[in-house]
């Protein structure tokens, strides 16, 4: 199986669970799996995942000078990769090329180069795997498609496969990809469900409703807190911090909620030991003013392999997460939307909800599993050429 190179623009960081769940699960399946980030970060907390991947991570920024100019006088310095250097704009051409050395050398024995986002990793990659003389991918995630694009069509068109996590994104992709028609695949980031699998599915005695996430506007969580004063015997708890946490608790006060509790950062471990005790995990999305957004958050397919039924908006890669079966999709900022679904589940008789919150589970394992994430991927990777 071809060894793979990862280009990441630091590590470790925490939010970014899927980088290290996929990398791991492309090992697992008998790849060869070198990873390079760009700078190094070290003041995140740490997963175990991501503790056990970190003396594994080379970084850019500590390759020597001298072997970065080895890199220099082997590499392939292809038409190719000229028109790519001279068509983006993203970074200085000096910068790019000494950036793309020393990735480079750093996966100089491998044979596919994949960068997760579509920026700054996803050109030094290209640059990179040209010098090496191989084939080179990227994968989309959100901000760095919506909200800050850089030269993504000319990205698109000199890469040999680029990856897209919800259909939506593909679509994008593919139109943005006319004419040259390089291939767009879709896969979904994946989710080690046997994480989240072991405890006892969640009871319907619960009564409170969960959100979990970055206090940001793409979020919505201003819609939920209003939504909450419409559903006065039900509570909500909100995971997480964010620059409008001071605004949302405002707002709650403003409103006198006292069913609205905010319980500030919470670990992955956290989630999969207390979800159970909610009814319902909440998500709210909508497009923030600068285009950002949510295309498939990992909190709904690990609240799903939970057990635990979703009310999210109908927007991007949320509506292949939730069917008719596993929850309810609403229109963004549909506060009424909130309101009916998080009642109708409320209403919903014991054996009912208990049918619901295994459909949930059994959609997790079936569409969302790491494992399954990484067949794809590595079908993808030895197929290119």
């Amino acid at each position: 199986m071809k060894r793979l190179g990862y280009v990441l623009p630091s590590f470790p960081v925490a939010s970014e669970t899927f980088v290290v769940n996929e990398m791991q699960a492309m090992r697992d399946r008998g790849h060869d799996v070198v990873a390079m980030a760009l700078t190094q970060n070290a003041s995140e907390t740490l997963s175990d995942l991501h503790k056990a991947w970190l003396p594994k991570v080379g970084f850019a920024e500590q390759i020597s000078p001298s072997n970065a100019c080895i890199t220099m006088t082997r590499a392939s310095f292809n038409r190719s990769m000229w028109q790519f250097v001279s068509a983006q704009q993203g970074i200085s051409a000096k910068s790019l090329l000494w950036s793309a050395a020393k990735v480079a050398y750093g996966l100089r024995h491998c044979e596919h180069i994949h960068a997760h986002f579509a920026q700054s990793t996803a050109a030094i990659a290209i640059v990179a795997a040209k010098m090496l003389g191989v084939t080179v991918s990227f994968v989309g995630h959100g901000a760095d498609v919506y909200s800050a694009p850089a030269d993504l069509q000319t990205k698109l068109a000199h890469v040999d496969l680029s990856i897209a996590v919800c259909r939506q994104m593909q679509q994008d992709f593919r139109d943005l990809n006319q004419p040259r028609n390089v291939k767009v695949a879709l896969v979904p980031c994946g989710i080690d469900t046997r994480l989240f699998t072991q405890n006892r599915l969640p009871s319907k005695s619960a009564n409170t409703l969960l959100f979990v996430g970055r206090l940001v506007e793409k979020k919505g969580v201003d819609t939920l807190i209003s939504a909450m004063a419409k559903l006065p015997t039900l509570k909500l708890h909100i995971v997480g911090s964010g620059p409008l946490e001071a605004q949302l608790k405002a707002q709650a006060d403003a409103q006198g909620l006292t069913n609205v509790q905010f319980l500030g950062w919470r670990s992955q471990q956290w989630l999969a030991a207390q979800a159970n005790r909610y009814l319902a995990l909440c998500a709210p999305y909508r497009i923030a003013a600068n285009g950002d957004r949510d295309t498939g958050p990992l909190v709904c397919k690990e609240a799903l392999a939970q057990g635990i039924p979703l009310i999210v908006s109908n927007l991007m890669g949320l509506k292949e997460i939730v069917s008719c079966n596993t929850g309810f999709q609403v229109q963004p900022d549909d506060v009424h939307g909130i309101v009916r679904a998080a009642r109708t589940l409320n209403a919903l008789p014991i054996d009912e909800y208990r049918k619901l919150s295994l459909q949930c589970r059994l959609r997790a394992q079936k569409h969302f599993d790491v494992g399954l994430q990484a067949q794809r991927l590595s079908r993808l990777f030895e197929a290119v050429a």
